[in-house]
């Protein structure tokens, strides 16, 4: 995230989406009360203590690695901060249906890469569109904090930071023929800057420019 930390123009506010920290196995399902493992624990904290502004707002799925990922990273920043609990837009903004999105993950036995390969290229029963799904995050993260010189974070899944992925970026997990095509790793974030109407985003080595999208 380095590359896209270093074009925020100073003092801007800027915004965070990343995954949770490493976390605990899961067995079967979603496993909402899984923690983080002791290795998750000392990452969320070193970045905690290496960001560079101070925190504005802070919003969280209501899983518990999710939870305990923002905790960490306030520990590591030395700071005290309420966090936000947003199921609706860090958990479920892809769902149009959770009783019948729910049966579908069950049905796919949790692949979310082909999950998100079927949303994308021809829509699932339950599922909002990817797009649907990328503005209900959109609206979310650029209506909260937004005061100068702090970041705004919140921490999501892997699955979530996807479907902004593949919206924004155009990213299809099946397609073989696309480069940096790795699923979103554990504490790791898409960086935002600007406002609702006019902003950027960098993922990985990759800065785009969007308006009115």
């Amino acid at each position: 995230m380095e590359k896209g930390a270093q074009a925020v123009p100073e003092k801007a506010n800027c915004k965070i989406v990343f995954r949770h920290s490493i976390r605990k196995s899961i067995v079967s399902g979603v496993g909402r009360e899984v923690p983080l493992t002791n290795e998750g624990i000392t990452l969320a904290q070193w970045f905690g203590q290496n960001l560079k502004y101070d925190i504005g707002f802070f919003a969280s799925s209501s899983c518990e690695r999710n939870i305990h990922t923002c905790k960490e990273i306030l520990a590591g920043k030395g700071v005290h901060k309420d966090i936000v609990i947003a199921s609706e837009e860090l958990e479920c903004p892809q769902a149009k249906d959770k009783e019948l999105s729910g049966k579908i993950f069950e049905q796919y036995n949790f692949k979310s890469d082909i999950i998100i390969h079927k949303v994308k290229t021809e829509g699932l029963p339950g599922f909002n569109t990817i797009k649907k799904a990328s503005q209900i995050m959109l609206d979310f993260i650029f209506s909260n904090g937004n005061e100068e010189n702090t970041v705004d974070l919140f921490c999501t899944h892997d699955f979530q930071m996807a479907i902004l992925y593949a919206y924004l970026f155009d990213y299809d997990p099946m397609d073989e023929t696309l480069k940096h095509q790795q699923w979103p790793m554990m504490l790791e974030g898409m960086i935002f800057w600007g406002d609702r109407k006019h902003f950027w985003c960098s993922w990985r080595d990759e800065i785009k420019e969007f308006i009115n999208f």
